[in-house]
C-alpha cells in the first residue's frame, strides 16, 4: 500500500460502486471500529484498505481486497500485551434479500444487505472480528515467564501433577465386610 490514501466514504451502497467498479484504497483509524477496539489493547493507529467493488460473471455484487492493521491483544497465556500483524484478503458477495442469497451458486461468502448505505468501518470491522483468535496466545518462546498469569498457570499445572487423585469408590470398600 502506498503512502498516499485517498479521502474514504463514511457509507457505501455496494450495488451502486459495484456498477462503477470502484477502486478505494485509504486508512481507517481503529478509534471508529468500536466492536474490534472492546478486543484489544489499544484504539491507536489505522486499519488500510485497499478494495474493488465489482461484479463477477454471474451478476453478483462483490467486495474483495486486502486489510491490513496491528492488533494489540492481551496474550491468555501470559497475560502480557502482544502484536498480531493482520492481513487478510477477503471477498464479500452482497444480497438485497434471502430469496437473492438462495439463488447464489455455493462458494460465496454473502451478507444481506437491508439498508443502504451502510458504514464501510462495519464492513471492515466484521471481516477482521473474523480473522482474530477465539483465545490470542504468543508463540511459546515469545511468552513471558516472568508475568504473573504464566507463573500462575505453571503452578495450577504442577500443584494438579502432584494431587493424588482419589477413587469415588474407595468408601465403598470400607463398607464391604467379609463374610
Amino acid at each position: 500500500m502506498s503512502g498516499q490514501h485517498q479521502r474514504l466514504p463514511l457509507e457505501v451502497d455496494p450495488f451502486r460502486l459495484a456498477a462503477r467498479e470502484e477502486h478505494l484504497q485509504g486508512a481507517i483509524p481503529l478509534k471508529q471500529m468500536k466492536r474490534l477496539i472492546s478486543a484489544l489493547t489499544s484504539d491507536e493507529g489505522d486499519v488500510l484498505i485497499d478494495v474493488v467493488f465489482s461484479v463477477d460473471l454471474n451478476r453478483v455484487v462483490l467486495l474483495s481486497g486486502t486489510i491490513q492493521t496491528d492488533a494489540k491483544l492481551i496474550c491468555q497465556r501470559c497475560m502480557g500485551e502482544m502484536d498480531l500483524p493482520v492481513k487478510l484478503d477477503f471477498q464479500i458477495a452482497f444480497a438485497r434479500s434471502e430469496a437473492e442469497m438462495e439463488r447464489l451458486p455455493e462458494g460465496y461468502e454473502v451478507t444481506l444487505i437491508e439498508d443502504t448505505p451502510m458504514m464501510l468501518s462495519d464492513i471492515i470491522e466484521d471481516e477482521i472480528l473474523l480473522a482474530l483468535p477465539p483465545v490470542p496466545k504468543h508463540l511459546d518462546e515469545k511468552c513471558s515467564p516472568e508475568a504473573e498469569g504464566w507463573k500462575r498457570q505453571q503452578t495450577i499445572e504442577t500443584n494438579t501433577e502432584s494431587v493424588k487423585q482419589d477413587n469415588p469408590f474407595d468408601i465403598l470398600a470400607s463398607l464391604k465386610t467379609d463374610k
